[in-house]
């Protein structure tokens, strides 16, 4: 019997249960609306950064495919390691993403040496290669080679 009253009185308060209030729904969903917007932010973050990272791979390996020809070029006297600046590809290709350049500097920093200085540079939302020196982003990797 007594348990019978109990339960009674239980579901008696369920009943007089009034559910959520309009104000508490509108701060869930503010809340909701918030969270979805910091996820949202977040993502757009990480696009970007994977475009960034994805141009820093490709010159990277840009860089080091002509450092590896030019280190194994096998006349020392090569033109591609004369002593002028020289530049890839053609200044004027209006199509170029990326502008690659390399000095030679002899006899650096040892007799029968050639130091290589690469620099490859780009901007996102540039072609061309007319203003290397403007580029936004670059990669620069040097070598030292010996006449062996």
């Amino acid at each position: 019997m007594i348990l019978e009253q109990k339960a009674k009185t239980e579901i008696r308060g369920c009943l007089h249960n009034g559910g959520f209030t309009l104000i508490e729904v509108l701060i869930a969903i503010a809340v909701f609306a918030v969270g979805m917007l910091a996820v949202g932010s977040m993502q757009i973050s990480a696009v970007n950064n994977n475009f960034a990272a994805r141009m820093r791979t490709e010159a990277t390996i840009l860089a080091s495919e002509r450092m590896e020809e030019l280190m194994s070029l096998e006349n020392y006297n090569d033109p591609l390691l004369s002593d002028i600046t020289h530049i890839w590809p053609d200044p004027v290709d209006p199509d170029a993403i990326y502008c690659m350049e390399w000095e030679i500097a002899e006899d650096y920093p040892l007799t029968s040496t050639k130091t290589i200085a690469l620099s490859v540079r780009w901007t996102e939302n540039e072609l061309g290669c007319g203003n290397f020196d403007t580029k936004e982003h670059r990669v620069d990797i040097d070598f030292i080679r010996a006449n062996l």
